[in-house]
């Protein structure tokens, strides 16, 4: 018979309320949401994160389910979008062995040769625009501008779907980068 008292010590690393929670059907991960804008997984056995919070939405996360195979995750935000976070990828790039920046379902359209600002593997890529519409690299840097107006319907790493289904998927693929972009035409 349960005694009424808490399992195991509170679940913490959002910084906003938490306005949602879920439990996948296996009883193996738990997925919330908050108003911190983010959405998390976590192990239902030792209590930590999963990978890196999934981050996309530009406004409070209200709503969060799990597919019933375990393999998607649906939020609903504030920003009033739908996304679609595949489950699969956030656990299989939790050891990702370098850091990648991609605003598309398609991994390749990755912006590829990070390294130039991005020095290692302990360095997080950059999951979106700030307020400003820039994607900050480390140390501040600025490495790419989105308009403002497309926040909301930006695809994020992790992203399967966004709804409302007009949104912005980049293809960074081509993209030149590093202290070399002004040799671009030359090749």
């Amino acid at each position: 018979m349960g005694t009424g008292e808490p399992l195991g010590a509170p679940l913490e690393g959002h910084t906003g309320w938490v306005n949602a929670v879920m439990i996948s059907s296996d009883g193996n991960r738990i997925v919330s949401g908050s108003d911190d804008q983010t959405v998390r997984v976590w192990d239902m056995q030792t209590g930590k994160a999963v990978g890196a919070p999934f981050r996309g939405h530009t406004g409070p996360v209200r709503s969060v389910a799990i597919s019933p195979d375990g393999k998607r995750i649906v939020s609903g935000s504030a920003d009033k979008t739908i996304r679609v976070w595949d489950l699969e990828f956030l656990i299989q790039h939790q050891y990702f062995e370098a850091p990648v920046i991609c605003f598309s379902p398609d991994l390749t359209h990755a912006l590829h040769s990070t390294s130039s600002f991005i020095q290692d593997s302990n360095t997080p890529a950059p999951s979106g625009p700030n307020e400003e519409g820039w994607v900050v690299g480390p140390e501040g840097r600025l490495l790419l501008w989105i308009p403002p107006v497309f926040h909301p319907v930006t695809y994020a790493q992790g992203n399967v779907l966004v709804i409302p289904n007009n949104a912005l998927q980049l293809d960074l693929s081509r993209v030149v980068h590093g202290t070399s972009w002004h040799m671009c035409r030359e090749q």
